[in-house]
C-alpha cells in the first residue's frame, strides 16, 4: 500500500536576519535557488542521564531535549550563462542571507515550513558550516549548510490569545465564564495544542493585584504591588527572555514578582490546562490578556 499523497506539498522558506524572505520550494527556480535536500526537521535530539546500580541496571533521572542541527542543501542556479554579473550578485546575496551575524552580533535566521493544511511552523537557526565549501558545477553552485537550532522546538506563526475581563464588550471569548465578582476574573480550561511547553506573555490592565495560577500543575505567580488604574503591566514567562515591565511608565517591576522558584513563571503543558486568574481590587476596567504560541517537536 502506497503512502498518502498530500494535497499541497511542503513549502520551505528561509527568512534571513535582514527580514528578506527566500522561498526555497519553487521548482521553476524563479528566484534562482531551490532547496534540493533537507534533514533534521523530523524530530528533536534528546539527552539522557542515568544513575547506575550495582546489579548493572540504571535508573533514568534526566531526559531533556537538546539544541539540534538541520542540514539544508541550497542550489543556486545559473539560468543565463551570458549574464555572469547577476549570477555572482545572487551568490553574494545568498551568502549574506545565511551569514547569521549583523552588527558584530549573532542574529538568527528563521526556517519556515508550510504544511499541507496551510499552517506554518518556524524555528530560529544559525549557520555554522557550509558557506565556505560549496560545490561548483557548470549549472550552478550547491551549498550544503549546517544550521544550529538553539531552541529545539518549532513554533506556530499564529499566536493564541485569551482575554479575562468583565464582559464581551471587553473582548472576552464567549466560552469563558468570567465575572468580576469580588476578585475573580476567571477560571478556564486553556488548551495547548502543541506537543511542547508553551510560555505565555501576560498583559494586565489595572487596577488590581493579580495572581495567575495553573491549577493543573499547581504553579502560580503574583505581583506584590497593586497595578494603578489605567496602567498596563506585561510579564513574559519564557526562560531566557523573562521580564516584568510597567508599559505605561516604562518601569522594570521584576522585583514586584512573587514566586517560589523561577519555575513558577509557569508554562502551559501539552493538552488541557486549568488556568485561574484572580485580581484583588479589580474593577470593570481591569483585564488580563494571555498570549502564547504552540510549539512542536518537529516541522
Amino acid at each position: 500500500m502506497g503512502m498518502p499523497v498530500a494535497s499541497t506539498p511542503l513549502g520551505i522558506t528561509y527568512l534571513d536576519p535582514d527580514g528578506n524572505s527566500w522561498y526555497l520550494s519553487d521548482l521553476t527556480m524563479a528566484n534562482g535557488l531551490i532547496c534540493s535536500a533537507i534533514a533534521g526537521v523530523e524530530g528533536l535530539a534528546t539527552m539522557t542521564q542515568t544513575i547506575p546500580l550495582l546489579d548493572g541496571t540504571a535508573i533514568p533521572n534526566l531526559y531533556i531535549p537538546q539544541p539540534g542541527s538541520i542540514t539544508l542543501a541550497v542550489f543556486v542556479g545559473w539560468p543565463d550563462p551570458s549574464d555572469e554579473s547577476s549570477y555572482y550578485q545572487l551568490l553574494d546575496n545568498v551568502v549574506r542571507a545565511f551569514l547569521t551575524r549583523r552588527n558584530e552580533l549573532p542574529v538568527p535566521g528563521y526556517l519556515q515550513v508550510q504544511r499541507p493544511d496551510g499552517s506554518v511552523r518556524q524555528i530560529a537557526v544559525y549557520t555554522t558550516s557550509g558557506l565556505n565549501t560549496p560545490e561548483v558545477s557548470i549549472n550552478g553552485t550547491l551549498y550544503t549548510l549546517t544550521l544550529q537550532t538553539p531552541d529545539p522546538y518549532w513554533s506556530d506563526l499564529v499566536q493564541q490569545t485569551l482575554v479575562f475581563a468583565s464582559g464581551a464588550s471587553s473582548g472576552i471569548l464567549p466560552v469563558l465564564p468570567v465575572t468580576l465578582s469580588g476578585t475573580v476574573l476567571g477560571s478556564n480550561i486553556v488548551n495547548n495544542g502543541g506537543n511542547a511547553l508553551a510560555w505565555p506573555v501576560w498583559t494586565i490592565t489595572g487596577p488590581g493585584t493579580p495572581t495567575i495560577k495553573n491549577v493543573t500543575t499547581g504553579r502560580q505567580w503574583s505581583l506584590s504591588t497593586s497595578i494603578p488604574a489605567g496602567n498596563v503591566v506585561q510579564v513574559a514567562t519564557k526562560p531566557g527572555t523573562q521580564y516584568a515591565t510597567n508599559l505605561t511608565t516604562s518601569t522594570n517591576i521584576w522585583n514586584q514578582l512573587t514566586y517560589s522558584s523561577p519555575r513558577d513563571l509557569w508554562p502551559l503543558v501539552g493538552g488541557a490546562n486549568q488556568v485561574s486568574v484572580t485580581m484583588a481590587g479589580s474593577t470593570a476596567a481591569s483585564s488580563v490578556k494571555m498570549v502564547w504560541t504552540n510549539r512542536w517537536s518537529r516541522a
